[in-house]
C-alpha cells in the first residue's frame, strides 16, 4: 500500500459515538483508501465491523481532511489498532491561503473532474512554437492531437446558467481524462452544487458514449485551482477499486479518429445531453446504459442477451409508466364505426354461405369479434412496439421477430438462437436496438459503428424523420472578452 497522507489529530465519528486520536496513516492500494489508527481503550464494541463512521481532521499540511464512510476491517485488542476501508471520498479543504473580499461569498465553481475508465481520441490540438536565440524555429511535425473542446447545453429547474464549456485531456499524472470548466469568457460558470444536480446523468452519458462504464475519480472545486488540473482549493478523492476497461462498444466511435470525436463530443453535450438528463428522469436511461456496459463486457452470448432482454423490458415498462394517455383503441373510433367495420361487415355478410359451410356458427362469431377488434390489447408486445415506435425504431420483420419470437423465447425457454452464428446475431440486434433507442430518443444523428444491420438505410430514415427541436437562449456568467 502507498502512504498518502499522515493525519496529526482528528477524531472518529458514527451516530452514537466519538473518538478522538492524536496520530493517523491513510493508505492507497489500487484506487482504494485504508485508514490506520489507534482507538481509546473503551471505544470498540461488539458489532462496530457492521457499523459506518466518518473522519475529521487535521493532515500534517495543514489541510482539513474529512472520510466519509470507513468500515472496520481490521481491530487488534492487545494494542487497540484499528484498520478501514473508504467506501465513499476523501475530502481535503487547503486552509493557508487568503481569499480577495470579493471572492470569500461566491458560490464555489466545479474547476475539473478526474475520469477513470474513459477512452477517446481527441481532436483538437495545442500549437507549440519554439524560439531559439537567434528566433523561432520553424519546424512542423505533425499536430500533436491533445485535447478535445466543445459545448455543453443542460436547462435545469432552479438554475438560469445552461451554456458550458469543457475541455477533454489527460491528467498530468497518468492516463485518466479530466473534464475542465474553467473556461467560463462567453460561457457559465458551472457551481459545484449545480454539477452535483446532474452528475449522475453526466457519468450515465459519458459511460453511453464510452461504450463502457466511467467513474469519477477526483473533483477538484473551491475557491482557486492550478491551471494543470492537478490540485484545487478543495479536493474531492473517490475510493473504488481501479477499473480498466480492456473492452469497449465502439458503437459510437469516440475512439477511432480525431475528426470522429469532433462531430460526436459537439452534437452530443451541446444538443443530446440535455434531452438525456431529461428523459432520464422518467426512463432511467442510466440503468439501461449500465446493462449495456455490463452485457457487453460479459463472457457468454446467453448470459449478456438476458442482461439487454430484461433492460429492453424495463425500458418499455418505464415508458409505458411515463405515458399520461394511452389511446384504448388502434383507430380513431369515428373512422373505425363509418368507414372501416361497416365494410368488414358488408364482407361477412357477403361470404355469409362460404363461412358457415364447415361451421354453422362461423358467421355469428365472426361478427361478435368485430367489435373487438379496434380495441387496443394491453399486452407486452404492444407496449413493446409502442416503445420501438416512440424510439423511432424500424417496425420491419426483423424487429417483429425480436418482439414476438425471440424475445418470448429467450425469457421462457433461455433460447436465443438455433446455433452459435443465430446466437451472436440475435445479440446483437438487441444490443444496437437498445442503443438506437437511446439515441433516437435524444436525437444524436451523427456516426453510429453497427456490427449487424437489423434495417435498411431507407427504413431508418423513414422510422426517424427530422425533428424541430427549439433553439434555447443560452445564459453564460461572463461575456466574451477578445484582446
Amino acid at each position: 500500500m502507498n502512504h498518502v497522507y499522515t493525519i496529526t489529530k482528528g477524531k472518529l465519528i458514527e451516530k452514537q459515538k466519538e473518538c478522538d486520536f492524536s496520530f493517523a496513516l491513510v493508505f492507497e492500494e489500487n484506487g482504494v483508501y485504508f485508514l490506520e489508527t489507534f482507538l481509546k481503550d473503551d471505544f470498540y464494541e461488539d458489532g462496530d465491523f457492521s457499523k459506518w463512521f466518518n473522519l475529521e481532521g487535521i493532515t500534517e499540511k495543514n489541510y482539513l481532511i474529512e472520510i466519509k464512510d470507513l468500515t472496520f476491517t481490521l481491530f487488534k485488542h492487545k494494542n487497540k489498532k484499528a484498520r478501514f476501508v473508504c467506501r465513499n471520498y476523501i475530502k481535503l479543504t487547503e486552509q493557508d491561503r487568503n481569499l480577495p473580499e470579493n471572492e470569500k461569498d461566491k458560490e464555489q465553481s466545479i474547476f475539473f473532474l478526474e475520469l477513470e475508465g474513459f477512452k477517446t481520441a481527441f481532436s483538437d490540438y495545442t500549437d507549440i512554437k519554439k524560439h531559439r536565440r537567434y528566433g523561432e524555429i520553424d519546424k512542423f511535425n505533425g499536430p500533436n492531437f491533445d485535447h478535445t473542446s466543445c459545448s455543453m447545453c443542460i436547462q435545469m429547474d432552479g438554475y438560469k446558467q445552461n451554456y458550458f464549456h469543457l475541455i477533454f485531456s489527460k491528467t498530468i499524472s497518468s492516463d485518466n481524462i479530466q473534464i475542465d470548466f474553467t473556461e467560463n469568457g462567453g460561457y457559465g460558470r458551472l457551481t459545484y452544487n449545480h454539477y452535483l444536480d446532474f452528475r449522475n446523468q453526466l457519468v450515465g452519458f459519458l459511460s453511453f458514449l464510452n461504450g463502457g462504464q466511467v467513474h469519477i475519480r477526483k473533483e477538484l472545486t473551491g475557491d482557486f485551482y492550478r491551471t494543470d488540473g492537478s490540485d484545487a482549493h478543495i479536493v474531492y478523492l473517490y475510493s473504488y477499486t481501479r477499473i480498466e476497461n480492456s473492452n469497449l462498444s465502439r458503437y459510437i466511435p469516440i475512439n477511432e479518429h480525431h475528426s470522429y470525436s469532433s462531430q460526436i463530443f459537439q452534437e452530443a453535450f451541446f444538443k443530446c445531453f440535455n434531452l438525456y438528463y431529461q428523459y432520464d428522469k422518467s426512463l432511467e436511461l442510466i440503468s439501461t446504459v449500465a446493462s449495456l456496459n455490463q452485457a457487453f463486457t460479459t463472457s457468454g452470448i446467453q448470459q449478456a442477451y438476458s442482461i439487454l432482454i430484461n433492460a429492453l423490458e424495463k425500458l418499455c415498462s418505464n415508458y409505458q409508466n411515463s405515458i399520461e394517455e394511452v389511446s384504448e383503441t388502434l383507430i380513431d373510433n369515428q373512422i373505425w364505426n363509418e368507414d372501416i367495420k361497416p365494410s368488414l361487415i358488408e364482407i361477412l355478410d357477403t361470404n355469409k354461405a362460404k363461412i358457415n359451410s364447415t361451421n354453422k356458427n362461423a358467421y355469428s362469431i365472426f361478427k361478435s369479434k368485430i367489435g373487438d377488434v379496434n380495441r387496443r390489447k394491453n399486452s407486452t408486445v404492444e407496449k413493446m412496439f409502442d416503445l420501438l415506435a416512440f424510439g423511432c425504431i424500424p417496425r420491419n420483420e426483423n424487429v417483429e421477430n425480436l418482439v414476438n419470437q425471440e424475445r418470448h423465447n429467450a425469457v421462457h425457454n433461455g433460447i436465443i438462437g438455433d446455433n452459435p452464428r443465430d446466437k451472436y446475431i440475435n445479440l446483437q440486434k438487441l444490443d444496437h436496438i437498445l442503443r438506437d433507442l437511446i439515441l433516437n430518443i435524444i436525437d444524436y444523428r451523427k456516426l453510429r459503428n453497427p456490427i449487424y444491420e437489423y434495417a435498411t438505410k431507407e427504413e431508418k430514415i423513414s422510422a426517424y424523420p427530422k425533428k424541430e427541436l427549439k433553439t434555447p437562449t443560452l445564459y453564460c456568467s461572463e461575456p466574451l472578452r477578445r484582446d
